[in-house]
């Protein structure tokens, strides 16, 4: 009975003991992932900087349009300036986009957009770039994604809205206001 109750008590001691240690370990470990800390070097991120100049204005605005072809329409002016030291990606935007009717919103396919790379005195370089109709209308319409703008340079450009000429009756499209602004953004 002596050595049962021995081999019971060691079983005891042995069992406490290996509760402790592992509790030790576990408090020891928990203590070091949570006390630990990092460092990395110091680091820059430089972005570059744009400068946007409007010749003929940022705002757009046209009351009771008329038909006319392209060639006629009203010409918007603006340049874009990487003023960074590293080469950029540009986004051009007609933001603020308002197309009227009276008081109501209205869409017109016959509403049309060209826009130009141009040289610096703001002549057509080649054909447009992009083009577009305000058949939807959002107050964001996006004129064109991805232009490669290098650092210390700038780009000009030439912007046409105009209401095409049809050879048909343009009922639909008389009395129409639109307003917009042209902005210019690094992605």
């Amino acid at each position: 009975m002596l050595e049962k109750k021995q081999t019971n008590l060691s079983t005891v001691v042995l069992t406490t003991i290996g509760i402790i240690a592992v509790v030790v370990v576990c408090v020891g470990g928990s203590y070091a992932y949570f006390t630990a800390t990092a460092k990395s070097e110091e680091q820059t991120i430089t972005t570059g900087t744009l400068t946007t100049k409007y010749t003929s204005g940022q705002d757009i605005n046209a009351t009771n349009i008329i038909p006319t072809e392209e060639d006629e329409a009203q010409l918007h002016k603006f340049s874009v300036q990487n003023t960074g030291s590293q080469p950029t990606t540009l986004k051009l935007s007609l933001v603020e986009t308002s197309l009227k009717k009276g008081d109501m919103d209205t869409t017109s396919a016959n509403l049309k957009w060209a826009l130009y790379n141009a040289t610096d005195a703001y002549v057509e370089d080649g054909e447009a770039i992009a083009t577009g109709n305000f058949a939807t209308v959002n107050p964001t319409v996006l004129l064109k994604e991805s232009i490669s703008i290098n650092a210390s340079t700038t780009e000009y450009f030439i912007l046409k809205i105009w209401l095409d000429e049809i050879d048909a009756p343009q009922n639909e499209d008389q009395g129409m206001t639109f307003s917009t602004k042209i902005q210019a953004d690094m992605q």
